[in-house]
């Protein structure tokens, strides 16, 4: 078993609002802001235990990265972000048969670090953090509870809400 290389955390704050809060790609997400590599990423889930709690955070809170494209690519689903910023709206395309959330597999109560890329050629930005409110058949729908975030720990261990707005 290779041990863990924590790369260098740069970003304690992250903030929707704050037009340097960008990203040139998705490794430079988890390099510069979470302190982990590429092979870390299907991993990145804070707190790690189901009882695990954060200060600022309701108590089972946890959160995942997600980096959605805003354009067309090769995934089968086109991510929109609406309503100033407050929603992203996942459909999927006509090719798209199947839905990808299996409740067994996918905790639909994880909070999501949303960093979007709007053009291939842009790079990624931190849109704030998002919950699940509408899971259809294939069309989801996720809400924003907060533009800002301090994380803790290098790499990260522990995430603060700064502006959580759930009601």
């Amino acid at each position: 078993m290779t041990k863990l290389k924590v790369l260098p955390k740069r970003v304690d704050i992250l903030d929707a609002n704050d037009p340097s809060c960008r990203f040139r790609i998705n490794i430079d997400v988890l390099n510069e802001a979470f302190g982990v590599g590429r092979s870390m990423y299907p991993k990145a889930c804070y707190p790690d235990t189901k009882d695990g709690s954060f200060k600022g955070t309701n108590p089972g809170d946890h959160f995942i990265i997600w980096m959605p494209k805003l354009y067309a690519n090769n995934s089968e689903w086109k991510n929109t972000l609406c309503d100033g910023g407050n929603k992203i709206h996942e459909d999927a395309e006509d090719t798209r048969h199947e839905d990808w959330i299996s409740i067994a597999k996918h905790d639909l109560s994880a909070l999501r670090l949303v960093f979007v890329k709007t053009d291939p050629k842009e790079p990624y930005r931190f849109v704030g953090v998002y919950r699940s409110r509408k899971m259809d058949f294939l069309h989801h729908t996720y809400e924003r509870i907060a533009t800002k975030v301090r994380l803790i720990g290098n790499p990260v261990s522990k995430i603060e809400l700064l502006d959580d707005n759930r009601k």
